[in-house]
């Protein structure tokens, strides 16, 4: 098992908000904000569709081990990390950057939520550009991947295009057995530029884990 312990120290720090891994309550009280919903109903804006699950007596449970086995299974060839967010001091969302081989393709992926009182005061786009940062600056990535479902991520759409994603493509998933078009986003490193002050702290010894290196 790698030793993910420098990762616990990692910090990003936007004007609004600090992301960072959570420990076990942290999860825990997350689990509570997922409860309270991240969408409509009707809607269903993940690939995976792990909201429908909400209300399961399970639900606290697998969300905190779905957090810990990202972890337990990090090595430098296939890694995700899921970064929580917190806002004066509560956590309201997640934001993970993730990578496959990011030592040679330089590529990384990202995937967010935010509980909906914390929703449409520009927070996603904040923690979006926190991960990206920290990709581009700080990994030395290339390019970034996203993407949205018609079946409700549009904001995700408007997050995309404020920080300068274009579209390569489409393919269909089906996160409730229906088909939903895909739209697959990319953002090249020469694009970026970080829109806001942020400040990156604990990163340096956590290089050798994102299969990155030093300057």
């Amino acid at each position: 098992m790698t030793d993910v312990t420098p990762l616990r120290s990692l910090r990003l720090r936007t004007p609004r908000l600090e992301l960072r891994l959570g420990d076990r309550s942290e999860l825990e009280e997350l689990a509570g904000v997922a409860s309270g919903g991240v969408h409509p109903p009707h809607e269903m804006p993940f690939a995976v569709p792990w909201t429908d699950a909400v209300g399961d007596p399970r639900f606290v449970e697998d969300f905190v081990g779905f957090h810990e086995r990202a972890l337990t299974e990090w090595t430098p060839a296939s890694w995700t990390l899921n970064l929580l967010v917190f806002a004066d001091g509560r956590p309201v969302g997640t934001q993970s950057v993730g990578a496959e081989g990011f030592a040679v393709a330089r590529t990384v992926h990202t995937g967010s939520w935010l509980g909906s009182e914390s929703q449409g005061r520009g927070l996603g786009t904040e923690m979006r550009a926190a991960v990206l940062e920290l990709a581009f600056t700080g990994l030395g990535a290339r390019a970034a991947r996203s993407g949205w479902l018609e079946s409700g991520a549009a904001q995700s759409a408007r997050v995309s295009a404020r920080l300068g994603y274009h579209e390569t493509g489409s393919h269909v998933e089906r996160p409730r057995g229906e088909p939903v078009l895909h739209h697959d986003l990319l953002l090249e490193q020469e694009a970026w530029a970080c829109p806001f002050a942020l400040e990156i702290g604990g990163v340096e010894p956590c290089l050798p884990l994102f299969g990155a290196v030093s300057g």
